[in-house]
Formats: C-alpha cells, structure tokens, sequence
C-alpha cells in the first residue's frame, strides 16, 4: 500500500486523544516544497522559530512537482511569526510559500 503522507509528532494513544492534542496547535501552511525535502528535514528548517510539535508532508514519490506540507506549533504566536519570517526562504533550491493555515 502506497503512503500518502507522512506524520512525525507526539502524542501517542486513542484516536480522541491525538484529536484533542491536535486541537490546541497552530498550523502553518508550507507549499512549493522540493520533492527531496524529507519530514526530517522541515523538523530541522523550522525548529528555530518555534517549538515544533509535528509535521505532515505530502508525498510524491519520483516526481518532480512540489510538495507541501503543514508545520504545527505550539502557540498561535509561534505560528505567525513562522508565516512571516518564512515565506519565501529557499529550501533545496525553491523558495517557500508559507501561511498561516486555514480551516474551514
């Protein structure tokens, strides 16, 4: 089965649990992601400007299009200022489109 996205985060247990932990994080939306950029990579990109608290990536494997991904933070503080300083960072070669994300 092929994998559709990956996730690398904390909080561990029932479905209910990982929904309730989920919902008091801050998003960030990132696209324009070269493809090689890997889950590890975006950790360590984007540890400095907050506390970090998991990542989803959409995968296109072997192709060349843009990924993107969704950055969740701890605070909503954290999360803008990410939107800011971000945007338009080059990574591997591809500058970045990052925005607060939105849901709804």
């Amino acid at each position: 089965m092929r994998e559709k996205g990956r996730v690398r985060g904390y909080g561990q247990g029932s479905s209910d649990a990982r929904r309730d932990y989920r919902d008091s994080l801050f998003s960030v939306f990132v696209e324009n992601l070269n493809p090689i950029v890997d889950v590890d990579g975006l950790w360590g990109i984007f540890k400095p400007f907050g506390r970090v608290r998991d990542i989803f990536k959409s995968q296109r494997s072997g192709s060349q299009r843009s990924c993107y991904a969704f950055i969740r933070f701890a605070t909503v503080e954290e999360a803008r200022r990410v939107a800011v300083s971000a945007n338009g960072i080059h990574i591997y070669g591809w500058p970045i489109i990052a925005k607060e994300a939105k849901f709804g």
